[in-house]
């Protein structure tokens, strides 16, 4: 009898206090931004209030991106994984399903490009290649943009179904099963600095760069470390990519 006092003591004691309760998961900066506009969609009351929202999203999307720098850390399954061959080039797709909750999906697509001759010594091609698909990800990277500075929209779905399932072309970074490494403040400034001359080239097909632009680079470069300064230069060669896109 005394057991079972204690067991009911115990567990009254865990449902009451809400420091022993399981917390819950927090979410990427991605993933919460996406689920506010999800969830303000279910105040809107016409077509128009919710045209107008996901607008308000899909603009916003990049400021928020361009104050980040770079999505970190994103959990999701990796799914369709394939690959084919493109003149010079090998050319691996897969898609990132993120999933938070019930009747909410964020879906990236995913493209990375490797010369033929860097097939072999390509350690995310490799690494993407030897997974199953829906096995648990992690990923680093940036939503792609057109030359109009907007994001990458992949999907043919209307913008009221868009709200709750959206899907964005993807630039990935890095890749692994288990959580990345945190980026320092040093590698997010350097690759924020470096996106400001990118956006500039996207929309006016030259560059923006000034004197002032380029110091500031170069002093924000000069204080990474060797790894730091690796992923900064796949940061650039991914999402070069959208000069491509339009």
């Amino acid at each position: 009898m005394k057991k079972i006092i204690l067991f009911l003591a115990v567990a009254l004691l865990i449902s009451c206090n809400p420091r022993l309760q399981q917390v819950k998961e927090e979410q990427n900066e991605l993933v919460e931004y996406l689920l506010k506009y999800k969830d303000a969609s279910f105040n809107t009351g016409n077509s128009i209030q919710r045209d107008e929202l996901w607008q308000a999203r899909e603009d916003s999307l990049v400021l928020l991106q361009d104050s980040l720098g770079v999505f970190h850390n994103l959990k999701g399954k990796i799914e369709r994984i394939k690959a084919n061959d493109i003149g010079k080039s090998k050319v691996l797709e897969f898609e990132i399903e993120i999933e938070p909750e019930q009747y909410f999906k964020i879906d990236l697509k995913c493209r990375y490009i490797i010369p033929q001759d860097s097939v072999k010594t390509d350690s995310l091609y490799n690494f993407i290649k030897s997974l199953s698909n829906y096995t648990t990800v992690y990923v680093d990277g940036a939503i792609a943009i057109t030359s109009k500075l907007k994001p990458d929209n992949s999907s043919i779905s209307d913008k009221d179904i868009q709200m709750s399932y959206p899907s964005y072309n993807f630039n990935v970074v890095s890749l692994s099963t288990s959580e990345l490494p945190e980026i320092s403040t040093n590698l997010r400034s350097a690759i924020v600095i470096w996106r400001k001359s990118f956006e500039c080239i996207l929309k006016n097909g030259k560059s923006g760069v000034t004197d002032d632009s380029i110091e500031a680079f170069k002093k924000a470069t000069e204080i990474l470390t060797p790894v730091e300064d690796k992923y900064l230069g796949k940061y650039i060669n991914v999402c070069s990519l959208d000069l491509y896109r339009d």
